[in-house]
């Protein structure tokens, strides 16, 4: 395959993929303690409904504003956003009233938050079964309040770098938020019959959530540890094989490409979640870097076959490492060999 001129910058693995990693696990970003008072005494560790959206609407004053196009531009968005003015007072909610009415929650109610733990750290995690909260959630924690479209199969998203006024007042004005936002429903919308190992509808659907969950800790773990969070197809393989190896035991490459959204040869189906990694590249360069990928999946199953070990989660972190060291434009390295 002659690969276009415009894939090789996309085609650069992680720049940092062979320096060592300290030890895991890492010790909590110290930002951590302002969603462990907001959990408070949940004897579940969880946090659900409107109590818990009043009280992240007050640290994230984000999810108040109209969602209409220009807005992370406006006055109203730097006042509320970037210098933390209660969004309560007269002159603003009239000025948010003359841009567009804020956001309706569907199912306030059913938002759930809750600390996942990862080696690289433990996450803060908010969860609804409602698209459209989803949608207006991802909006204005991802996209500053910009009425983004989202690729269709996307029901998670990881956000790094944001703004958090409970965070600034408690820390200063360098401090950010990371968390992940996910949706309840079937990984990359693929039916449980397309699914190996014949799960239930109901199984895939909880399974779905676990490997969306470890996708994401994936791509966090990735920016702590790499310094990089990249929108790339070599990053969804990556957190893909995590997130479904977590979920199900095993990777398989077929699925993955079902989860992204290819077709049979190969062949990208339109509107599907590959999308969402190849904006930057042509339509022919995207097609390359589709059919790149679906090749180093379908070598990552056959390397996962034969070194089994890999697939224990205590040697999940190894099994990151290595992932972390591949490139698309290049047949993967051997697996490590077994410790024993």
């Amino acid at each position: 395959m002659t690969l276009a001129t415009d894939l090789q910058p996309y085609l650069q693995g992680f720049s940092k993929a062979f320096e060592t990693w300290p030890p895991l696990p890492l010790p909590p970003e110290p930002e951590l303690s302002w969603w462990l008072n907001l959990l408070g005494d949940d004897p579940d560790g969880q946090l659900r409904g409107t109590t818990l959206l009043t009280a992240l609407q007050a640290a994230l004053p984000q999810l108040k504003l109209p969602q209409v196009h220009g807005i992370s531009s406006s006055p109203l968005y730097r006042a509320v956003v970037l210098r933390g003015e209660d969004p309560g007072s007269p002159a603003l909610q009239e000025a948010a009233a003359q841009i567009g009415q804020p956001p309706h929650w569907q199912q306030p109610e059913q938002l759930e938050l809750w600390l996942a733990p990862h080696p690289c750290g433990p996450m803060p995690v908010l969860q609804t079964p409602s698209w459209p909260d989803f949608e207006q959630m991802v909006r204005a924690l991802a996209h500053r309040a910009e009425p983004a479209e989202l690729a269709d199969g996307v029901h998670a998203q990881a956000v790094s770098g944001l703004i958090h006024w409970g965070l600034i007042h408690r820390f200063g004005n360098q401090s950010r938020a990371k968390l992940i936002v996910l949706h309840q429903a079937p990984y990359g919308s693929v039916e449980a019959r397309h699914v190996p190992g014949g799960l239930s509808d109901q199984a895939w659907l909880a399974a779905s959530t676990t490997l969306r969950l470890e996708h994401e800790l994936t791509h966090l773990a990735t920016k702590r540890l790499l310094v990089e969070m990249r929108l790339n197809l070599l990053d969804e393989l990556v957190a893909d094989c995590m997130g479904m190896v977590a979920a199900l035991g095993f990777y398989d490459a077929a699925l993955f490409g079902r989860c992204l959204g290819v077709g049979d040869g190969d062949q990208p189906i339109a509107e599907g979640r590959w999308l969402s990694y190849t904006r930057e590249l042509s339509t022919g360069s995207a097609a390359q870097a589709v059919a790149l990928v679906m090749a180093r999946a379908r070598e990552l199953q056959t390397q996962l076959q034969l070194q089994p070990w890999l697939l224990q989660p205590e040697w999940a972190m190894q099994r990151l490492q290595w992932l972390c060291q591949q490139r698309l434009d290049a047949p993967l390295s051997a697996a490590p060999a077994s410790p024993h």
